[in-house]
């Protein structure tokens, strides 16, 4: 005979209410802004508007569009070498699967992790 418990399993709370009493109320706009602002933080949200009253207009903002264009191309880049390269590794795995795993690859996926061990501590330390 399975041994039983006196412990019963709390009801289930409905949907918009958490254990906590708070909403849950984020909606697909509010989501994606909060991802942004974690993403991105707040800086471009103080610097454009310095740029766009220091310039006197909204040329300012071309090179925040530039920067976004060239970072969505990078992005693009990036996803079409996953796919092509689906194992791990990254950009060392690219590295050495271009240039060969015998050549130049090898040097060059080296160096890219030996300066990254260098950068990485040092851009974490930055903050």
């Amino acid at each position: 005979m399975p041994a039983t418990s006196n412990l019963t399993t709390p009801a289930p709370l409905p949907p918009t209410q958490s254990s906590h009493g708070l909403a849950r109320e984020l909606t697909l706009t509010s989501a994606t802004a909060l991802n942004m602002i974690d993403m991105i933080g707040v800086g471009p949200f103080i610097t454009i508007p310095l740029m766009v009253g220091a310039m006197g207009g909204p040329q300012a903002m071309l090179g925040w569009i530039l920067g976004a264009v060239l970072a969505l191309c990078d992005g693009m880049v990036w996803a079409e070498l996953g796919a092509s390269f689906p194992g791990a590794g990254g950009s060392y795995q690219y590295l050495k699967e271009c240039f060969g795993p015998q050549r130049l690859g090898r040097l060059l996926s080296f160096l890219f992790v030996w300066q990254l061990s260098f950068s990485a501590p040092l851009s974490i330390a930055s903050g």
